[in-house]
């Protein structure tokens, strides 16, 4: 009798299961969410502090990669926006780092910039901030996911892309997006670029109009929890903190109303928690005004939450301030995922969550509980190398721009390729310098394969440095408080990796997964065509069963 019991339950339940899946080929609206600066660690370290109804729904009711990395450097955040998306590496989507020298012009190129389009503000606004360039996704390499589905649609789905932050707005949304907002720290208000509208939607008017980060800004930030909750962090009162004008100890609470005046203004958000609530709002709004999720196509829609990169800057990497970010963004998140069931539907939306980078150690901190460490200035050793070149090769070699993994260098004084050995040569002497690498072709055996493989997904022959340093674990460069990130240690690439909504059955996987085989996942989940450069390996445990 059981037998048949089965027998016949079984075929049941693979109908139903299987009518489903007719009904509902495809998720209605993609929501990729990137935590700026998040450790994967953070789902665990504040596991006992989160809500049953952010990270951990995540966790549980969705599918958990423990294991997933960045296998580029540098791990900033314009790569990273650009890898997940793009589905591919700096060698290919060409976002070789938030800035880059640009040989050309002899100048510094931001990720984002775009010089031949504007910005677009609300029609009242005359306060923006003219000191930085309008911005668009033209440096970017290739198609992201989202293009490819506005392709395959025929452009029928729309696209939008929201952070704090442009790049963090711009990259992910791609070429073809409707849209991309983001927060303009001198007037408070969201704004866009021409290169998508030529006026900002009504909806974006009225939100700013409503002046939601006026409220937020006049904020007196302290613990959401008792204090016993932050168990897991620094004492409030630690060292390595960025202290506030005009305050004396970076200790809670901070009120934002006073501080804002001689701290940046509306950029003040920013560096807390409730620039995070902000893009919150503004998400659930333009969800809402543009009807994502409600077509006969699936729309897509990416969040950045910035304020988490901020504070880790700020305060570091185990402060009670960072703890406190990430409780109250697991409320956030508990509030977005409520609104998408009710709006869109439980079961027809896919949403990912991941990090664009994540980050390391303050470097005092580190020589305080006697773990090796160490610093180093780009700008001194830039002086020190330029001071060896010209007394080498006279007035024709010089290293234009170094930053923490790469160095420019111009010359017409003879063979490039013997300033380049000198320079390499003169970097091996530096403390905390591991390796120095020739990426360029004059030194291509290189006798570590992982980071022969590395810097092989890292340069772009355009727009890359000539040399790579690899310092040793530990080593930053020297700054005065808070956390950096940039490294290919795991300090710095492993991030989280979640996924939760339509189709996605429950579980968990320790393989290692990097986080260019987000897009091409997603393709395939979607049926639709990998990215142009994306690589072609899936994150198979999504796929298992169905």
């Amino acid at each position: 009798m059981k037998i048949s019991v089965i027998r016949i339950f079984t075929p049941l339940l693979l109908f139903f299961y299987t009518t489903n899946a007719q009904q509902n080929p495809r998720p209605k609206l993609i929501v990729g969410i990137v935590v700026d600066q998040m450790r994967s660690e953070y789902l665990y370290r504040f596991y006992d502090n989160y809500s049953e109804n952010g990270f951990k729904k995540l966790m549980h009711e969705g599918f958990n990669n423990k294991n997933t990395h960045y296998n580029y450097i540098p791990t900033e955040t314009g790569p990273g926006h650009a890898t997940i998306f793009t589905g591919t590496t700096p060698a290919n989507h060409g976002i070789v780092s938030n800035h880059w020298y640009d040989r050309k012009s002899g100048k510094m190129m931001y990720c984002v910039a775009d010089s031949t389009v504007s910005f677009i503000r609300s029609s009242t606004d005359t306060s923006g901030d003219k000191s930085i360039s309008p911005a668009s996704p033209r440096n970017l390499l290739g198609t992201t996911i989202s293009d490819e589905l506005k392709l395959h649609t025929n452009k029928r789905s729309k696209v939008i892309g929201l952070s704090l932050k442009d790049r963090a707005a711009i990259l992910p949304a791609g070429h073809l997006a409707d849209y991309a907002f983001w927060f303009d720290e001198k007037s408070g208000n969201f704004i866009s670029s021409s290169y998508y509208t030529d006026i900002l939607p009504s909806y974006i008017n009225t939100f700013n109009d409503k002046r939601k980060s006026d409220e937020l800004i006049n904020t007196i930030w302290k613990p959401l929890l008792s204090d016993d909750k932050y168990r897991n962090s620094n004492p409030d009162d630690s060292e390595h903190e960025k202290i506030f004008v005009g305050r004396t100890k970076a200790t809670f609470p901070y009120d934002l109303g006073k501080l804002k005046h001689k701290n940046g203004g509306y950029s003040l958000l920013m560096h807390s928690p409730f620039g995070n609530t902000l893009l919150t709002d503004l998400a659930t709004t333009v969800i809402k005004e543009e009807n994502l999720g409600k077509g006969e196509t699936t729309d897509f829609i990416s969040i950045s939450y910035s304020s988490t990169d901020k504070v880790g800057h700020d305060f570091g990497i185990r402060s009670k301030e960072l703890e406190d970010t990430y409780i109250r963004l697991d409320r956030d998140l508990a509030e977005l995922l409520a609104f998408l069931n009710n709006e869109v539907g439980e079961g027809n939306y896919l949403l990912f969550l991941t990090a664009d980078h994540a980050a390391s150690d303050n470097p005092k901190f580190l020589k305080e509980v006697n773990i090796p460490t160490g610093t180093y200035n780009p700008k001194s050793m830039t002086k020190i190398l330029n001071d060896k070149l010209k007394m080498a090769f006279g007035e024709g070699a010089k290293i234009s721009f170094m930053d923490n993994t790469q160095l420019y260098v111009d010359t017409d004084a003879g063979s490039k390729r013997e300033v380049l050995y000198k320079i390499q040569e003169y970097l091996n002497d530096f403390e905390g310098v591991k390796e120095v690498y020739l990426p360029t072709g004059v030194n291509t055996k290189i006798s570590n394969g992982d980071m022969d493989m590395l810097l092989g997904k890292s340069y772009n022959r355009g727009r890359s440095g000539d040399v790579y340093v690899a310092y040793h674990p530990g080593w930053m460069q020297d700054w005065e408080y808070g956390a950096t990130h940039y490294t290919s240690y795991n300090n710095d690439t492993h991030v989280p990796m979640l996924w939760y909504g339509w189709n996605i059955k429950p579980g968990q996987s320790a393989k290692k997964y990097t986080t260019d085989q987000i897009a091409a996942t997603l393709s395939m989940l979607l049926s639709i065509p990998f990215p142009s450069s994306a690589q072609k390996e899936t994150m198979q445990e999504l796929f298992n069963d169905y």
